[in-house]
């Protein structure tokens, strides 16, 4: 999206002008204008609350006052939270350009202010629809911004820039998990992460089913067995110039099942419409190393994404089969819907064995159970280094992305051993208690003595009740995160 800094808004541009409560606005015109909505009581510059104004002065297409309450009760989430309603209104406008205003109080939200307003402007629908309902779609899209206020803030000019980087690649990850499974197949990301390592100059590896089978990988090729696309584990290292390769990476994986039936435990009506989500966690660490050059992170970063379908078949795996993994250890199917950590388990140990890690981060929308603990606002934390968790945990308050601790308990491993083999994969019986722990407990058997977490985002990857600044469906969750636990590495 273009951006330009202006002192003043162009003549043929949408205002968004926010207005703080029991503070007098700037422009005198204005000023009197509030002033009079407050003594008709419509509009009381409540957080969030909007009100257009037709042709104001100095903007042919009007003016959207865009209430921000007290400034004392501003923090990251209201921000976005109300320029996040300030950009879906400014959208349906339709306008030429957007122009915002943005106070001295309000500088060191600049990055935050560029996020919302270009997620807020996300068309989930836009590539599908035909006809009208297309044309309306695009129509209601901001192609461009004006930005009045910063002076010559040059490092509010910046955070603007940033903001707006960051965000549309969380946009382009939240159409990647939105696509249907028929177009984002394994050969879909085959492709795209091709082309991220040409655009960040990333070492690019990929291992289909004859490499899997030397490696072992028995559990990630049996969950990939009913599904006519070949399983893919593809890794991406990126070493920028300056970085040496004998760093130890951070290496982040991301569970990609393309679309997730559940197998022979196969998921009820209700659940099983929206399992083309469950690669959630692939995109938002491929979305991720997209950033890492546009925000000029100098450190080793490896990604590494298995993708494959869990569907069921005549060649499908079946619960009670035992399958040998990369590691070495032995799994009993209990449940083949609980494949997740099946393929994050081969991912991790081949992580560990080919790129010895400093710390692993796995993101996966891994169990229904963490959705019940935490609901859609929170993403389930484990691990076992507490500066990790920490520090992921500090970039989801900064982010708004938040995460929230929950324990792998020794009881909770134990559950995960094996009557026949050295594990099982689910709990028989009462797998939907501490579901979630028992998950990460089976994912740690693969992490060996590396500093690891992991992040449960069944819950927030995607939403029937958005924020001001997100649409039903794929959030993007994960990746403005991931960025800023980047940028925060010491």
């Amino acid at each position: 999206m273009e951006v330009l800094f202006a002192n003043k808004p162009s003549e043929n541009s949408l205002l968004v002008y926010p207005v703080f409560a029991k503070k007098k606005v700037a422009d005198l015109a204005l000023n009197k204008l509030v002033a009079r909505l407050a003594a008709a009581k419509e509009f009381a510059c409540k957080i969030g609350q909007t009100f257009f104004v037709l042709n104001g002065e100095g903007s042919s297409q009007g003016i959207i006052l865009l209430g921000l309450g007290e400034a004392k009760e501003l923090d990251v989430p209201n921000i976005m939270d109300a320029f996040g309603t300030a950009g879906k209104s400014a959208g349906n406008h339709h306008p030429a350009k957007l122009s915002i205003f943005i106070p001295e109080e309000l500088h060191k939200y600049a990055q935050e202010i560029a996020e919302a307003i270009v997620l807020s402007n996300y068309q989930p629908a836009a590539p599908y629809k035909t006809g009208e309902s297309q044309t309306e779609l695009r129509e209601n899209s901001i192609k461009s911004m004006e930005v009045t206020g910063l002076g010559k803030n040059e490092a509010a000019q910046n955070a603007f820039r940033k903001g707006i980087q960051i965000a549309e690649i969380v946009n382009e990850a939240r159409m990647w998990v939105n696509t249907p499974p028929n177009i984002a197949n394994t050969d879909f990301f085959r492709r795209k992460s091709k082309e991220i390592a040409r655009e960040i100059h990333a070492k690019l590896k990929i291992l289909r089913r004859r490499k899997l089978r030397k490696l072992n990988m028995w559990t990630f090729l049996g969950v990939n067995r009913g599904s006519p696309d070949e399983a893919h584990l593809i890794t991406l290292d990126y070493c920028p110039k300056g970085v040496s390769r004998d760093e130890a990476p951070t290496v982040l994986v991301g569970k990609g099942v393309i679309f997730d039936a559940g197998g022979y435990n196969l998921k009820p009506r209700g659940s099983i419409e929206d399992m083309h989500l469950d690669k959630a966690g692939a995109v938002a660490v491929l979305s991720l190393m997209r950033l890492l050059p546009k925000l000029g992170i100098k450190k080793h970063i490896v990604c590494v994404t298995p993708f494959t379908e869990n569907l069921i078949g005549q060649n499908a795996y079946k619960p009670s089969e035992i399958l040998k993994t990369h590691l070495g250890k032995t799994v009993e199917i209990t449940n083949t819907d609980a494949e997740g950590r099946l393929i994050l388990g081969e991912a991790i140990s081949y992580a560990v064995e080919k790129f010895k890690p400093a710390a692993i981060v796995d993101l996966a929308t891994l169990t229904g159970a963490c959705m019940i603990a935490l609901g859609d606002r929170y993403a389930g934390l484990f691990g076992n280094d507490k500066a990790l968790i920490e520090n992921l945990r500090s970039a989801g308050d900064e982010t708004d992305e938040l995460l929230w601790q929950l324990p792998i308990h020794k009881d909770y491993a134990d559950k995960m051993k094996g009557q026949f083999a050295d594990l099982r994969n689910s709990e028989t019986g009462s797998e939907r208690f501490a579901g979630a722990s028992k998950g990460a407990a089976f994912i740690r058997e693969f992490v060996g003595k590396t500093k690891w977490a992991h992040i449960d985002i069944a819950g927030p990857a995607f939403t029937t009740d958005p924020k001001k600044y997100e649409q039903k469906g794929a959030t993007g969750f994960g990746v403005r995160l991931l960025a800023r636990f980047m940028e925060n590495l010491k």
